[in-house]
């Protein structure tokens, strides 16, 4: 059988320099008319965009309903888009990540996915800012699920039925940089590859119990012989 690689987004791949916690409270001052500085801090590693915003509905008394969420949501991914066009856009992509998509993409013995917190559409446009979109098939996203922890059978349907293969849950490694992606791969019996690129250190990370650690993924023979062979 194939290996199947779930990528998390937002500090595995690239760093938005924060545009994407900006948006949301771009979003709260437009929709609710109350200032971001009235919002607490948010959590934000290893989130989905629905359990962000459900927090952020319990904080200013709002009702949830599909009408209002779905105001929100496109408001969001305006002032998302925005900032991500923005001259003075601060994000980048993360050690080693062209180069290691690039050569798992050549060695052709894996189906490359996402599993992210991320709405479809926001996820879409962080890759499309650094041109990564095109590697990933399919996958899992914030908008399957508040949960993370239900993504991975998601993005295990999504990528069968787009590549006609079926995988075993041995055959999976999930990479990301929070305990939550770690708990996600657990939770379907799947490895997962944890990096300190985000919040949390490799060592952090490490208690967590992930499969390995790894400062980042700018090594690529390394890291494609982990992710591939082992």
């Amino acid at each position: 059988m194939p290996r199947l690689l779930l990528f998390d987004i937002d500090g595995t791949l690239l760093d938005t320099g924060g545009a994407g916690g900006a948006s949301l409270l771009d979003a709260v001052e437009e929709v609710f008319d109350i200032p971001r500085s009235q919002i607490p801090p948010l959590n934000l590693a290893g989130a989905t965009d629905g359990g962000i915003v459900r927090q952020l509905f319990d904080h200013v008394g709002r009702e949830m309903d599909d009408t209002s969420v779905q105001t929100y949501m496109d408001c969001y991914l305006g002032h998302l888009r925005r900032r991500l066009a923005h001259e003075e856009f601060p994000g980048l992509v993360l050690p080693g990540i062209p180069s290691l998509l690039q050569a798992l993409i050549s060695e052709g013995s894996a189906d490359i996915g996402l599993l992210t917190g991320n709405v479809r559409r926001g996820a879409e446009m962080k890759l499309a800012r650094f041109d990564l979109h095109p590697h990933f098939i399919d996958g899992a996203f914030g908008d399957d699920a508040v949960d993370r922890n239900l993504l991975g059978p998601v993005a295990m349907r999504r990528m069968s039925a787009a590549t006609g293969r079926s995988y075993a849950v041995e055959d999976v490694i999930v990479i990301g940089d929070t305990p939550k992606d770690i708990a996600c791969a657990h939770a379907i019996g799947a490895r997962c590859l944890a990096v300190g690129t985000g919040h949390f250190s490799a060592g952090a990370l490490g208690d967590y119990k992930p499969w390995i650690c790894l400062e980042n993924l700018a090594q690529t023979g390394q890291v494609c012989d982990l992710l591939l062979n082992q």
